[in-house]
């Protein structure tokens, strides 16, 4: 008897220690994704917002603070509502697929950073904003407008809930990735 009492307290140690490091390794792979994305060539984050409002929520920052395990930090100015936020971590991994599979190169002007609409996704670290993609400024005609738009269908692609860009109102010079 004592022998299967012994067996059952060691199955469940066992399930324990096992259980342990598959939820670290989860709450690790958003930080995973970061690294990889602060690594990948192709990929430029703004370490500045388009306002030219100066502080510590710029789309490099969100990205290394997530790197290292934190929050990022939300803006605290127009309709930016200040504290930080976790980062989808779908949306961090179609940020890296973007470019490793798609081949796609682009600059993240936002993520949880800058004024956005009331509401937005941006401050429940649910969307990214790109105003260039393979060497072209986004713009409402032109190569600018071409690449866009093959961004913007890639995007969807990897589960992209709402896609805007040019041809929607106030996207003529950005695209909006959100998840």
């Amino acid at each position: 008897m004592k022998s299967r009492q012994f067996l059952a307290s060691a199955a469940l140690a066992t399930s324990f220690i096992v259980l342990a490091p598959a939820t670290s390794a989860h709450a690790a792979g958003k930080a995973d994704i970061a690294k990889s994305v602060l690594r990948t060539q192709g990929i430029t984050l703004a370490t500045a917002h388009e306002s030219g409002v100066n502080d510590g929520a710029t789309a490099k920052k969100n990205i290394q603070d997530t790197a290292r395990g934190k929050k990022a930090k939300r803006s605290n100015y127009g309709n930016a509502p200040g504290g930080s936020v976790a980062l989808n971590k779908t949306m961090l991994n179609s940020m890296l697929k973007l470019r490793t599979s798609k081949r796609f190169t682009f600059k993240v002007t936002e993520v949880a950073g800058g004024s956005h609409s009331v509401g937005s996704k941006h401050y429940s670290g649910r969307a990214f904003d790109v105003g260039t993609v393979n060497g072209s400024r986004v713009s409402p005609g032109g190569s600018g407008y071409t690449k866009a738009k093959k961004f913007m269908r890639a995007c969807k692609t990897y589960g992209a809930v709402l896609v805007l860009g040019p041809g929607d109102a106030g996207h003529s010079t950005h695209v909006h990735c959100q998840w």
